[in-house]
């Protein structure tokens, strides 16, 4: 199914500029140690761990991308290319943060970069915020078809869900268009009423689409063109969340069973296998270079696994704090980046380990609800977004430190 709008282009005010914006929000670099609160724990990796892993940037061209989950800012570099970036010249505790300028709209949730841009689903439309500083703007042709919630980009093209229904619709970014497809639509429930998504994530890999509802609580999956009109049940779960896919395996996070199962993908699996256990209720997943990375948004755990490991063997933790809600996270070829939510301090933290290790340390402090985290090959994104409340959005920007 197939369903074409063209829709115009409306700019968005730019805010003034400054470089004194890290001041203005009350954000301040990190500095080298363990974050205040942190307790890091090293299971050891074992057959579970990522010691001799390494992450994919943002995911590629989406073969290993997880989408902004979410996520995380996952799902490649970008359209055209990949990125030149120029090394970085600040080192941990002294690399500035800029907020990202325009308005942004209101209560923000997925994010994703590309070559030239930073993605961002704000409940109504996506916007594009350029990394060159220019204008943000909505992006043409996603602005009425429902409260955007997480996204995904690979191939060129940028998927989304919407948080009060099940449908997925997506847009191609390179080369750029202005007409949307829907891509699929979650099937109605036995008594009727449509599916909801909510904190249900979206991940891209090949030509399909795969997501998370929350009612009915499941995950599914469609082709990414819009050519099929109803969505795959890929599993039925009591809690799903993160979603991430491999040549191999479908992966998704249970928040109530503190798990993180897996369904072989081609053919599609009839029954479930758990993958992991969690240290907490897992939330955002991150697939990259072989190995599922997550977070937990109770005990504050970080932990990853190879996706070559026995089922019964443990993932590795790189840490936990239960006085700090990790919210998201993304990997790069070295490290794994995550925002703190909320730490004991009532700040919000942008946090990196190098993968396979538990050398946690802080990067940025500052306003409490650090959200959604993305990366490239030079910088380091993050959203607030106080989930309780209907505040205009915020993105900042940090350059990766040199070391």
């Amino acid at each position: 199914m197939h369903s074409k709008i063209a829709l115009p282009c409306a700019l968005l005010a730019l805010a003034a500029t400054g470089t004194g914006c890290n001041l203005i929000f009350g954000i301040e670099p990190g500095t080298e140690g363990a974050s205040s609160a942190s307790s890091t724990t090293s299971t050891g990796p074992g057959d579970g761990g990522s010691t001799q892993t390494s992450g994919g940037g943002n995911g590629g061209d989406g073969g290993d991308g997880t989408g902004g989950d979410g996520t995380g800012g996952d799902g490649g570099d970008g359209a055209g290319g990949t990125p030149s970036c120029p090394p970085s010249n600040c080192a941990v505790g002294e690399c500035p943060v800029t907020q990202m300028q325009g308005e942004l709209g209101s209560n923000v949730k997925g994010m994703a970069v590309t070559r030239d841009l930073v993605l961002l689903a704000n409940n109504q439309a996506i916007v594009a915020i350029p990394k060159d500083g220019g204008a943000a703007r909505t992006l043409p042709g996603t602005l009425g078809f429902g409260d955007t919630a997480w996204i995904t980009y690979a191939g060129g093209q940028l998927s989304w869900t919407n948080w009060s229904n099940g449908d997925v619709l997506g847009i191609s970014i390179e080369p750029p268009s202005s007409s949307p497809i829907q891509i699929a639509q979650v099937p109605p429930q036995e008594n009727g009423d449509p599916a909801v998504t909510a904190f249900g994530r979206i991940a891209s890999f090949g030509d399909s689409v795969y997501w998370a509802t929350q009612t009915p609580a499941a995950v599914w999956r469609a082709k990414a063109d819009g050519s099929q009109a109803v969505a795959e049940l890929v599993a039925s779960d009591d809690h799903p969340i993160g979603v991430a896919v491999d040549a191999t395996h479908v992966y998704w996070s249970n928040y109530w069973s503190r798990q993180i199962l897996r369904k072989t993908r081609d053919p599609l699996g009839e029954t479930a296998e758990v993958f992991a256990e969690t240290n907490g209720n897992p939330t955002t997943l991150v697939l990259a270079n072989g190995v599922v990375h997550w977070v937990t948004d109770t005990n504050g755990a970080v932990q990853s696994k190879a996706t070559s490991a026995a089922p019964s063997a443990p993932p590795f933790t790189t840490t936990v704090d239960a006085q700090a809600v990790a919210k998201s996270l993304a990997v790069d070829d070295e490290f794994i980046y995550w925002t703190v939510y909320m730490n004991s301090e009532g700040k919000g933290e942008v946090r990196r380990a190098h993968l396979g290790m538990g050398d946690t340390i802080t990067l940025a402090t500052g306003q409490p609800y650090f959200f959604e985290i993305a990366v490239d090959c030079g910088s380091i994104y993050w959203n607030v977004n106080d989930v309780e409340a209907e505040e205009e959005g915020v993105v900042f920007q940090m350059p990766k430190p040199s070391n």
